[in-house]
C-alpha cells in the first residue's frame, strides 16, 4: 500500500470514529486533544506522509473503539429529531404613542409652553 493511500485510509478512519482532523502550520508535529464532547487531532501540514500516518495511527489507538462523544451507540436507536418550526412572519413593530410631556414652572405649578419666553407669557 502506498504512503498516500495509507494516509487517506487513516484519515477516513478518523472521520468514522468522530476524530476531527485539522492540518495547520505548527511549530511542532501536533497531537491529539479532547475538548468538551469531541476529539481533535491537529497535525503540522508540512510533515512527511509517513510521519502524519504514524501520528494518526497513534492517536486512533489512544481513542480506541470508543463511540463518538455525544452520540448514541449503534445498539440503541436514536429518536428522530423534531421538525424545525417555521419562523413566525415578520410583523410591524408596535410603536407606542406617548402623550407629550407637560413641563411646569418651578414652584408655581403653571404650565410653560414650549418656545415661549418669559416676557411673552
Amino acid at each position: 500500500m502506498s504512503r498516500t493511500a495509507r494516509l487517506e485510509q487513516l484519515e477516513q478512519e478518523c472521520r468514522e470514529r468522530g476524530v476531527k482532523l485539522i492540518y495547520d502550520d505548527l511549530r511542532s508535529d501536533g497531537g491529539l486533544c479532547r475538548l468538551r464532547d469531541g476529539y481533535y487531532l491537529i497535525l503540522n501540514r508540512r510533515l512527511a506522509s509517513e510521519t502524519k500516518a504514524r501520528i494518526i495511527a497513534d492517536a486512533l489507538a489512544r481513542v480506541g473503539d470508543r463511540p463518538r462523544m455525544g452520540t448514541v451507540p449503534k445498539t440503541e436507536s436514536a429518536s428522530p429529531e423534531p421538525a424545525a418550526q417555521p419562523l413566525p412572519a415578520a410583523t410591524e413593530p408596535v410603536i407606542e404613542e406617548r402623550p407629550e410631556p407637560v413641563y411646569e414652572e418651578h414652584l408655581t405649578g403653571v404650565p410653560v409652553a414650549a418656545g415661549v419666553t418669559d416676557d411673552q407669557s
